[in-house]
């Protein structure tokens, strides 16, 4: 008979009846708490001011002064809006609540939280309870643990939800008001210009650049030429910004150019001095485009880098560029997805980059892949690696011939020679210490559920259910992956022996195609690597498949 527990349960002096009284049973809790805090902004002043430093203190305080509790963790999420729950730190919490390492979280108040009535709510009233989790809040005087609580909690979050649309209300008037007075509010500073008190003045390292950019184009030059000429003779903006603020570029970052930064340059309204605004705006939480109607020119809030005559030319030119595209290759643009059967899984074997599906001559006659790489950038990013989409299909469907082939005949082989004598006996030594270990899996089984019975009902203590149900949980683990080797083995000296499903159900389906297929292609197509002397390597999904069964078909012909 299992010992009974010589714990000793913990009262709280606060709680203890007055003289006279029969004292009733009081049971030990020791919460182990997740302090959480949030700060949706990291100004200056709330850097002065150590905002979320404060409301740890607050709650370390408080934690320290309950004695049914001790801190495990601490967590904290800055710049993180309270709207939505997708925060580095709130994440890292929940992972720890559903691990068991902490059971009860304190935060400053409910709007650190969340300023969501309804995701706020179903966490406190289903998640947390869900995971037997004690949530408080210390100065909303909120806590789980309390009866009638529930009453005054969904309340306080509608009160949340409606102070944040109230704060986005007046938020948006003040920037708009800003706007107005030619005050620069965003985040992001254009390239060519630095943020002086609100107001954009030229950046005499790089306004050259952007002049020379406007200028190339309005030349005849190309995105693709004017990105190749800045690579050879300067960085590109997002590594510029790095040196501008006195730290080395990583190792790694990509330096140059690309024809998609250039075209931003060339349609940018900063660089004739005016602020374009309410280009962006949040719909359901997520980021979406406004339509050019809806956005907020102001005209003239800083010195312009190019003229007004240059930029409508430039405008008309990208425009004309447009026109003449659409009108040889449609509306829409050639339809590559006809052809490109592989998508995404054709890659560069050297640089890792997604290969360019491309089209030339009359009707588009002319079909290949090219590195991307060498595509965006200058030559010297990577190499042509250019083959055509006929040796890619030809590749492609041979390889996955050839494979479907080796697993028919491989698969009927190694059913015949599991006819044998010697064969149908190991399938039957194989079967027999399945069912073994199947009786043992289920004595084990039921021996750990009434360990945890022994547990309800007080004969173990806690730490004494969690050593023993460990050792258990070990040998449950154990005699499970022995049973499914034993059933593993036995299927394979099957006469009815049959390949992975999945693999089968492939295989079964595309055997008798004549030709690559885009479903064909997605069914069996992992990777397939281009080489820069055009040679194409093709990895299939259920390579390793095929080979266990070649392994296993060489076994038996050795029988």
């Amino acid at each position: 008979m299992a010992r009974k527990s010589k714990k000793v349960d913990f009262v709280n002096v606060n709680d203890l009846p007055e003289a006279g009284a029969v004292p009733a049973p009081v049971r030990a809790a020791c919460y182990k708490a997740g302090l959480y805090a949030r700060l949706s902004e990291e100004t200056e002043e709330n850097r002065e001011r150590a905002t979320v430093e404060t409301q740890m203190e607050l709650l370390r305080k408080f934690a320290a002064e309950r004695e049914d509790m001790v801190i495990a963790r601490e967590y904290a999420d800055i710049s993180c809006t309270g709207t939505n729950f997708e925060r580095p730190g709130f994440e890292e919490m929940m992972r720890d609540m559903r691990d068991g390492v902490i059971d009860c979280i304190i935060v400053k108040d409910l709007s650190r939280l969340g300023r969501d009535y309804v995701e706020t709510g179903n966490y406190i009233e289903r998640v947390f309870p869900f995971f037997d989790v004690r949530f408080i809040a210390v100065t909303d005087g909120y806590d789980s643990d309390k009866p009638g609580e529930e009453l005054l909690m969904p309340l306080k979050n509608m009160i949340n939800e409606m102070y944040v649309k109230d704060l986005s209300k007046k938020m948006k008037s003040a920037y708009r008001a800003m706007w107005q007075k030619g005050e620069y509010s965003s985040g992001s500073v254009p390239y060519g210009y630095v943020n002086e008190g609100r107001r954009l003045q030229p950046d005499d390292g790089a306004k050259e650049t952007v002049q020379e950019i406007f200028r190339l184009f309005l030349r005849g030059s190309s995105l693709k030429e004017i990105a190749r000429i800045l690579s050879a003779k300067t960085v590109n903006p997002k590594a510029y910004k790095t040196l501008r603020f006195g730290h080395e570029v990583p190792d790694g970052m990509n330096t140059e150019w690309n024809c998609v930064t250039v075209r931003a340059i060339l349609t940018n309204h900063a660089y004739i001095g005016a602020s374009v605004h309410n280009k962006n705006k949040r719909v359901n939480g997520k980021q979406v485009r406004t339509p050019k109607e809806e956005w907020i020119i102001v005209e003239d809030t800083h010195e312009p880098l190019v003229s007004r005559e240059d930029f409508d030319m430039v405008q008309e030119m990208l425009a004309d560029n447009v026109k003449q595209f659409h009108s040889t290759h449609g509306k829409n643009g050639f339809d590559h997805s006809r052809f490109n059967l592989v998508g995404k899984k054709i890659v560069c074997a050297d640089c890792g980059k997604i290969m360019g599906f491309r089209t030339e001559g009359t009707r588009h006659i002319n079909k290949f892949y090219r590195c991307k790489t060498y595509l965006d950038t200058t030559k010297k990013g990577c190499t042509n690696h250019k083959v055509s989409l006929g040796t890619v299909n030809r590749a492609v469907f041979e390889a996955v011939r050839e494979h479907m082939r080796l697993c028919v005949d491989t698969e009927d082989a190694v059913r015949r020679k599991n006819g044998g004598a010697d064969s149908v006996r190991r399938y039957d030594v194989y079967g027999k210490e399945a069912g073994r270990i199947e009786r043992e899996l289920q004595r084990t089984t039921e021996v750990k559920a009434g360990i945890f019975e022994d547990y309800k009902d007080g004969l173990i203590d806690e730490e004494q259910y969690a050593e023993i149900s460990g050792k258990y949980a070990v040998k449950v683990k154990e005699l499970s992956a022995r049973l499914d080797e034993m059933l593993k083995a036995q299927a394979e000296y099957s006469r009815e022996y049959r390949v992975d499903g999945g693999w089968k159900a492939a295989v079964e389906r595309f055997r008798n195609e004549q030709e690559l297929t885009r479903e064909m292609a997605e069914a069996f197509v992992d990777k397939v690597l281009v080489y820069e002397d055009g040679s194409v390597r093709v990895h299939l999904k259920y390579d390793k498949e095929l080979k266990d069964l070649l392994s296993l078909g060489t076994e038996r012909e050795a029988v």
